[in-house]
């Protein structure tokens, strides 16, 4: 037996918030509204369409570059919807959730002693990916009254170190989207630099009140310096399932592949063969078409019942994710207030905002909260019940 604690790679990671939250909420009976998955089946075609790719054969590994059919429907999709055409050979990897491929582009990109900037608030991996690269992050703040790019703190950060920007659109926690001035900005300022973009677009399709979805592929600039990352699991309502994509030019598709055949190499031989065939399906065409719509309505439905409520709120532009701001009604921090409601009688999980801040760079206090909206409408309703009780005292 080993009698010291071994060194570690990332000393200060612990479970991460989403974990701790859930396993709060399931050790206390709390409504869990807190980590990112819908509490409803994924729907009846795909999951059909699985069970017959399976008793089709398809259930040894599937190819490391993923199902070839599943990357063609790929490839029509993002050139339907953004002019831009990808190699199905070269430029598209599936893989084991955007997650798994994220992790391997940082890995491919990132040299040590090079700088990763992150725009906060933002999803939880990044930083740690970056820290195992041999790299250092450097956390820029969004825009505080919108959450959108802020060009002019970007500008100031970067240095002649800088290999790589992070982007997360629709934002995970804030909801906010990308414009056409975010994207020409971005792509006007890169593209005299020598750096890559990260575009983590796992909510993609989820983009509300008449507002278009917009990718990083949709500016020609961006596309040769950017691996874009897409879930399957978020817009197919099958989380569990981890399928996701990146696509890439065919240079950074060949180094992010060394990491992933090593890595993950492949996953879900026959839910890739089901997604394919679901995706080509009109119910699938239906799905993809209405999805927007399907939260849009579940946001506004959670949103109407806070109405005229003591939380404040700005509407979320995209995603499933709403930030909800309780300083009119309590002054503690998000960490002490998001474990008490959980731990309360009939109470409920949420996702404080600071663990979206990179180590070092949250503010010194928060106010906010993150609530997972894509759940059925009676966990809506009793959401809106419980958190009208917390307001009012």
């Amino acid at each position: 037996m080993l009698d010291r604690p071994l060194p570690s790679k990332l000393p200060g990671v612990g479970t991460t918030i989403f974990t701790e939250m859930s396993a709060m909420a399931n050790a206390h009976g709390a409504l869990n509204m807190s980590q990112g998955f819908p509490d409803f089946q994924p729907p009846m075609a795909l999951q059909q369409a699985v069970s017959r790719a399976m008793a089709d054969g398809h259930n040894q590994y599937a190819p490391m570059a993923g199902n070839l059919r599943l990357r063609e429907w790929i490839a029509s999709d993002i050139e339907s919807r953004t002019g831009t055409a990808y190699d199905v050979e070269s430029e598209i990897t599936v893989g084991a959730g955007a997650s798994s491929l994220l992790f391997a582009t940082i890995q491919a990109l990132i040299q040590r002693g090079d700088e990763a900037m992150v725009l906060t608030p933002c999803y939880d991996l990044y930083e740690p990916a970056v820290n195992l690269a041999g790299g250092t992050v450097v956390s820029v703040p969004l825009k505080a009254d919108s959450h959108h790019l802020d060009m002019e703190a970007i500008a100031q950060a970067w240095t002649s170190r800088t290999r790589l920007i992070i982007v997360n659109v629709p934002n995970n926690p804030s909801g906010a989207i990308w414009s056409r001035t975010d994207l020409t900005a971005l792509a006007r300022f890169l593209k005299e630099k020598q750096a890559f973009l990260v575009s983590d677009e796992v909510y993609g399709p989820m983009v509300y009140d008449g507002q278009e979805q917009l990718s990083a592929a949709d500016e020609p600039e961006l596309v040769e310096r950017s691996a874009i990352a897409v879930s399957f699991g978020k817009v197919l309502h099958c989380t569990g399932w981890k399928i996701g994509y990146v696509a890439a030019p065919s240079s950074m598709t060949a180094e992010l592949r060394k990491v992933h055949q090593f890595d993950v190499f492949s996953t879900g031989a026959p839910l890739q063969a089901g997604m394919d065939a679901f995706l080509r399906s009109t119910e699938g065409r239906d799905h993809m078409h209405d999805l927007a719509a399907f939260y849009a309505a579940k946001r506004d439905r959670f949103l109407n019942g806070l109405e005229g409520s003591k939380w404040t709120l700005t509407p979320a532009e995209g995603g499933y994710f709403q930030l909800l701001n309780y300083d009119r009604f309590d002054d503690r921090n998000d960490r002490e207030v998001t474990r008490d409601w959980c731990q309360q009688e009939d109470g409920i999980a949420l996702i404080p905002l600071s663990p979206f801040f990179p180590m070092g760079s949250h503010p010194s206090s928060s106010s906010s909260v993150r609530v997972c909206f894509a759940k059925g409408n009676d966990t809506l309703d009793q959401g809106v019940e419980r958190l009208l009780r917390i307001s009012n005292g």
